[in-house]
């Protein structure tokens, strides 16, 4: 003992020891507290077997009993710290591995690990966890199929808000070909309400999904299941009008549902950004003339700024701003209808243009940095981003519904097989919702009331 100022990294790595040795003894202690448990069952205890683990710990190589009974092997100790067979790291370290990474890139996952843990990885560490939680993610999905019915008590909700807009990331295909693809990524929420010094979504569910018709589908699945639809059931949407969120979409949403009243906006950010883009260049006073235009909702002001808009154009004489021009004056006038500002229908004006913000979580990980994913990776990050987010990463790793999942895999019938099955079923009965979310089996049920089916 001297007056020296200590390295906190020298008194933790003293800890670290001591803890190896705890573990040590209670991987001794448990087995002998389990031996006679298994001779009871009928279990022999055959030899101890050596096996090397990275825990959040440290790394320890550790010997444990093996129990045979009718060829069967079991391993009480591997059990209890939930270690499945030949994975070299603990549950835990793969799940908080998988949480940085949805926050980090794989590399700054590395150095974080080593610097908080003093536990050496690599990137093909965090590789494994992502496509163990990828795995979990599937088999969480194949679980929804055939769980036990869960009663969800619906939302009443006089007004059911629904954004969708793309998120563009960069991909590589096949042969390496780098291109850009689109992650569908919807909201659903029932309004704003104050939470302390800010409003916060009420009721707020999100839904992504690299193909555009998958994510649709979800969205009405969920809605139908977790919403309690009525005669007065407003569905108010708002998008960018581009590919794959246009009114006519929402409206089948609308009509898939049995909602009678809708109404839709072009999202007010996007429209602003595209008259700017193209007026703005030409007159900053001509482009207050259509903010004002757009403010008041007169399509006459707005014929005359477009007007105005066009004799500028002319005089350049440039054929493609001209096209340009004319593609916008036929968006702009041909959707004027959803260009009405939201209180002028007395709705609330801080639950729309929400998409954006909700965009960040994604695109701040997802975007730019020179990243390319591949399409089943940037499928799987999306989900466990929004995951993290909600606080509903850990039930992936650790949640009841593995146990569950384990009970009906050993009775033989496959999450697949239930979707095999569903899928066959005769069109002509309804349209099938191939959503992965509480409450489906409920619908499908309702499509054979009263029908004959061959078996």
């Amino acid at each position: 003992m001297d007056t020296k100022i200590i390295d906190e990294r020298e008194f933790v790595e003293k800890f670290k020891d001591k803890n190896l040795q705890e573990f040590h003894k209670f991987v001794s202690d448990y087995d002998n507290y389990i031996a006679p448990t298994m001779r009871a069952r009928g279990y022999k205890f055959v030899n101890y077997a050596e096996r090397t683990v990275t825990f959040t710990f440290g790394q320890v190589t550790f010997s444990r009993r093996r129990w045979y009974k009718n060829g069967k092997c079991r391993i009480p100790v591997d059990e209890k710290l939930g270690l499945e067979k030949r994975i070299a790291y603990s549950k835990e370290l793969l799940y908080q591995i998988t949480k940085l990474a949805t926050m980090l890139p794989y590399r700054k996952v590395v150095e974080v690990i080593e610097l908080m843990y003093q536990v050496y990885i690599t990137k093909d560490t965090v590789l494994k966890a992502i496509k163990l939680a990828s795995q979990l993610l599937n088999e969480k999905e194949d679980y929804r199929y055939y769980s036990d019915e869960v009663v969800v008590k619906k939302i009443e909700a006089p007004v059911i808000y629904l954004e969708g807009d793309g998120v563009w990331i960069k991909v590589s295909g096949r042969e390496k070909e780098q291109q850009n693809k689109e992650l569908s990524h919807f909201v659903i929420h029932t309004g704003t309400e104050v939470y302390g010094k800010r409003k916060i979504l009420k009721n707020k569910v999100e839904i992504v999904s690299p193909n555009n018709r998958t994510a649709r589908k979800r969205v009405v699945d969920y809605i139908y299941n977790h919403f309690k639809i009525t005669s007065d059931t407003l569905l108010v949407t708002n998008s960018d009008m581009g590919h794959g969120y246009t009114p006519h979409l929402f409206k089948e949403i609308s009509h898939d549902l049995g909602i009678k009243h809708h109404q839709h906006f072009w999202d007010r950010y996007h429209l602003n950004k595209e008259i700017k883009k193209l007026v703005k260049p030409y007159s900053v006073e001509l482009l207050d003339q259509f903010m004002k235009a757009i403010d008041s909702h007169c399509k006459q002001k707005l014929k005359t700024a477009i007007d105005t808009l066009e004799s500028f154009i002319l005089l350049n004489q440039n054929e493609k701003k001209i096209d340009t021009f004319k593609v916008f004056k036929n968006r702009i006038l041909g959707n004027f209808k959803y260009t009405q500002p939201p209180e002028q229908r007395n709705l609330d004006t801080a639950s729309l243009g929400i998409i954006e913000s909700q965009h960040r979580k994604i695109s701040y990980r997802m975007k730019n940095r020179g990243m390319y994913w591949s399409l089943d990776h940037a499928d799987a990050m999306s989900h466990l981003i929004l995951l993290s987010y909600n606080q509903e990463l850990r039930d992936l790793f650790f949640g009841n519904w593995i146990n569950e999942y384990e009970k009906y895999r050993s009775e033989g019938m496959s999450g697949a097989k239930v979707r095999k099955k569903i899928d066959q079923a005769p069109r002509s009965l309804g349209t099938i919702v191939n959503a992965s979310w509480k409450g489906r089996k409920q619908r499908d049920k309702q499509r054979f009331v009263g029908k004959k089916i061959n078996k």
